[in-house]
Parts: structure tokens; C-alpha cells; sequence
């Protein structure tokens, strides 16, 4: 007797080559930094300069991020503490490159 029932994984000939999907691509917005003062009561500053680099950062590391942050003593200090040992907002290294102009100084 053939057994025809599809396994509990799915079926293995529709699945074969899918990719799962991603949310990489849900970044941060103005919207969603509301969103998360509200949450977890974490300063507007803190959360703009910690997130909305160029790229932003994906909701979902932030999300995670902010409850990391939400448990220590002062979340902000903790938050920025973050983005600038990572590199990450405003503290990323894109923010600091100039132009080709190895010598910030005046000319």
C-alpha cells in the first residue's frame, strides 16, 4: 500500500528551492521610533541617533536592541553606548567620511 499523505515539513516537492522570507528590509522610520518611545520609554535622541543611519537599521534589531537597553539603569546611556561601540546610527563610519578629503582641517 502506497502511503499519499504529505509529511508534517510540508510538501517536499513544492518546498524544494523556496527561500524563507526576510525582514531585512523593514528598517526604521520617524513612525516606528514614535512607536518605540511609547514602548519601552526611551528618549526620541536616543533612539534617532542610535537607529536612523544611512542605511537605518532593520525593525526588528532595534526592537531587540530597546528591550536590551530598556533593563539596564539608564536605557538611553546604554543605547547610545551601543550604536557607538557597533557603529551603528550616527555613529556609523559613513557619517564621518568626507568627500576624498583625507585632512579635515582647514585650508
Amino acid at each position: 500500500m502506497i502511503d499519499r499523505r504529505i509529511p508534517p515539513a510540508g510538501d517536499p516537492f513544492y518546498s524544494v528551492g523556496k527561500r524563507t522570507g526576510s525582514t531585512r528590509h523593514h528598517r526604521c522610520d520617524e513612525a516606528f521610533l514614535e512607536t518605540l518611545e511609547e514602548d519601552f520609554g526611551i528618549a526620541h535622541f536616543a533612539l534617532s541617533n542610535a537607529f536612523m543611519g544611512v542605511p537605518a537599521e532593520p525593525k526588528k534589531c532595534a526592537i531587540a536592541v530597546c528591550e536590551w537597553a530598556s533593563k539596564q539603569e539608564e536605557p538611553e546611556k546604554a543605547l547610545l553606548a551601543w550604536a557607538r561601540k557597533n557603529g551603528r546610527g550616527t555613529f556609523a563610519p559613513a557619517f564621518f567620511e568626507r568627500d576624498g578629503d583625507d585632512n579635515p582641517g582647514p585650508r
